[in-house]
C-alpha cells in the first residue's frame, strides 16, 4: 500500500493536471482577445481624425471607466494584478476570493482595460486566474473535508498560479520557478509535483491553440535566423582575456547597473502613483477615466506604447528605429504605465516591465553603436538582456526572469549571462532601496486596511 505522503503526491499530480487544463483554456481565451485588441486598436485610433469621432471616443472611454469602477465595487479582488492578493492569501493576510465570480468579472474587466489601451500586463491576471482555478477545484474536491482543503488547497492555489504564468508566456519552467521563488519562498516535493504538472499542461494547452508562437513573436526568430547576431561571451572566451569579450562583459554589467537604478526608481514611482491617486481623492469612474482619456491622443500619435507592450518589442527587434524615437517610446511607456498602474485597474506588470527593459537595452545599444563601441549586430542581445535585468530590478525575481527570457528565446548559451546580469541588476536595485514590488503593494494594502 502507498504511504499517506506518496498518496498525496499522486493526488496532487492528478489534481495539478486538471488545474493545468482549465487554466490553459482560460488563459488562451484571454490571450486571444488581447491579441485581437492589439491588431484592431491602432486601426480604430487611426480613424479618430475628426471632432465627431473624437467625441465618440471620449464617450466610449468614459463608459469603459464606469464599467471598471463598477467591477471593482462588485468585487475588490478585481483590482490590480492579483499577485499581491495571492501572496496575501498564502501568507494568511488576505481573505480568500470567490473563484467563479472573480474569473467572470475580472476576465471581462481586463479585456476592457487593456483592450482600450491601458499600459498594463496580462501575466499577473493569468497568475490570479490560475490560482482561482486551483481554489475552485479545491473547494469542489474537499468540500466536506476542511483539513484536506487547508493543506492541499494551498498546493493547488500555487500550482494554478504557476500554470497561469506558464500559459501566458509558453514558459512552463518559469511558471514552476515563479511558484518557488516569488510565491512560496520555499521548496517541497508536493509543490514541485503540483506546479510542474499544472504548468506543463497549461502551456501545452496554449500551444495547441497558438502553436509554438511566443508572446514576443520575433524574439525567437530574430536570434535564430539572423546570422549577424552575436552571442554572449562564454567563459572560454573570457579565459583568453582578449579585449573584445572583456569589453562586452563590462558593457553588459553597465547595462545591468543602469537597469537596476531605473528599476529601483520605477518601483518607488509605482507606489507613489498609487498613493497619489488616493491623496488627490480621485476615486471611482474619474480614476480610470484619466488614463483612458489619455489613451485617445496617445493612440492617435504614438499607438505603439498602448497595451501590454509585446507588439512594441516585436517592432524594435525587427525594425531600425532612430534613437530619438526610441527615447520617446521609453519615456512614454514609463510615464503611461505609472499613470495606468496607479489607478489599480485590472492588469499586471510583467509585460510592461519587460517592454521597458527591452527599450532600455535598445537605447543602450543605439548609443554604443553611435559611439562606435560595438556594431549593430549586438543590438538584439542588449534588448534581451535589458529585459532580464529590468525584470529582476523591479519584480525582484531574478531566477524567474532569467528562465522566462531563456524559454522565450530558446538560446541556452545565454543562461549564465542572463543569470549574471539579472543578479547584478537585482543587487543594484536593492542598494538603491528598491523593494520587491508585489510585496510592497501587499504591505501598502495592509496598512490601508488597518
Amino acid at each position: 500500500m502507498l504511504s499517506t505522503r506518496r498518496l498525496l503526491r499522486v493526488k496532487l499530480f492528478i489534481e495539478g493536471a486538471i488545474v493545468g487544463i482549465f487554466t490553459g483554456i482560460i488563459v488562451a481565451a484571454l490571450r486571444f482577445f488581447l491579441d485581437e485588441a492589439d491588431i484592431y486598436r491602432p486601426i480604430i485610433f487611426s480613424h479618430v481624425n475628426s471632432l465627431g469621432k473624437i467625441f465618440v471616443a471620449i464617450v466610449v472611454m468614459i463608459l469603459i471607466a464606469k464599467i471598471l469602477s463598477a467591477a471593482i465595487k462588485f468585487d475588490s479582488q478585481v483590482a490590480g494584478s492579483g499577485i499581491p492578493q495571492l501572496k496575501g492569501i498564502l501568507q494568511g493576510k488576505t481573505q480568500i476570493f470567490k473563484p467563479l465570480r472573480l474569473l467572470a468579472v475580472k476576465f471581462f474587466a481586463t479585456v476592457a482595460a487593456i483592450g482600450a489601451g491601458m499600459s498594463l500586463g496580462r501575466a499577473g491576471i493569468s497568475v490570479q486566474f490560475g490560482a482561482a482555478v486551483g481554489n475552485f477545484f479545491t473547494r469542489l474536491i474537499y468540500a466536506k473535508n476542511s483539513h484536506h482543503e487547508a493543506v492541499e488547497g494551498n498546493f493547488l492555489l500555487t500550482a494554478g498560479a504557476g500554470a497561469g504564468l506558464a500559459a501566458i508566456f509558453n514558459a512552463p519552467l518559469a511558471g514552476v520557478i515563479f511558484c518557488i521563488e516569488e510565491l512560496r519562498k520555499r521548496f517541497s516535493p508536493e509543490i514541485l509535483i503540483a506546479s510542474v504538472t499544472a504548468s506543463v499542461i497549461a502551456s501545452f494547452i496554449v500551444k495547441m491553440v497558438f502553436g509554438v508562437r511566443p508572446v514576443f513573436e520575433t524574439i525567437t526568430a530574430t536570434p535564430l535566423h539572423m546570422p549577424t547576431v552575436a552571442t554572449m561571451p562564454t567563459l572560454e572566451m573570457l579565459a583568453n582575456l582578449s579585449a573584445a569579450p572583456v569589453k562586452f562583459f563590462a558593457l553588459f554589467m553597465i547595462l545591468a547597473a543602469f537597469c537596476g537604478i531605473i528599476g529601483a526608481f520605477f518601483s518607488k514611482s509605482l507606489i507613489f502613483s498609487l498613493n497619489l491617486y488616493d491623496k488627490l481623492k480621485i476615486f471611482g469612474t474619474r480614476r480610470f477615466a484619466i488614463p483612458l482619456l489619455l489613451a485617445i491622443p496617445i493612440g492617435v500619435e504614438i499607438p505603439k506604447i498602448l497595451g501590454c507592450g509585446n507588439v512594441l518589442v516585436d517592432e524594435i527587434l525587427i525594425t531600425h528605429i532612430d534613437l530619438e524615437i526610441l527615447a520617446v517610446f521609453l519615456l512614454g511607456k514609463l510615464v503611461y504605465t505609472l499613470i495606468c498602474f496607479g489607478t489599480n485597474a485590472p492588469g499586471g506588470l510583467f509585460l510592461p516591465v519587460l517592454t521597458i527593459g527591452a527599450l532600455i537595452g535598445n537605447v543602450f545599444a543605439k548609443i554604443g553603436n553611435s559611439l562606435h563601441i560595438f556594431t549593430a549586430d549586438w543590438t538584439t542581445l542588449f534588448i534581451i538582456f535589458g529585459m532580464a535585468a529590468f525584470f529582476a530590478a523591479v519584480i525582484k525575481s531574478p531566477v524567474t526572469g532569467s528562465i522566462l527570457i531563456l524559454e522565450m528565446t530558446g538560446q541556452f548559451s545565454h543562461l549564465v549571462g542572463l543569470i549574471v546580469i539579472s543578479g547584478v541588476a537585482f543587487m543594484i536595485a536593492d542598494l538603491c532601496g528598491g523593494e520587491p514590488i508585489f510585496s510592497a503593494i501587499l504591505e501598502r494594502g495592509n496598512r490601508i486596511r488597518q
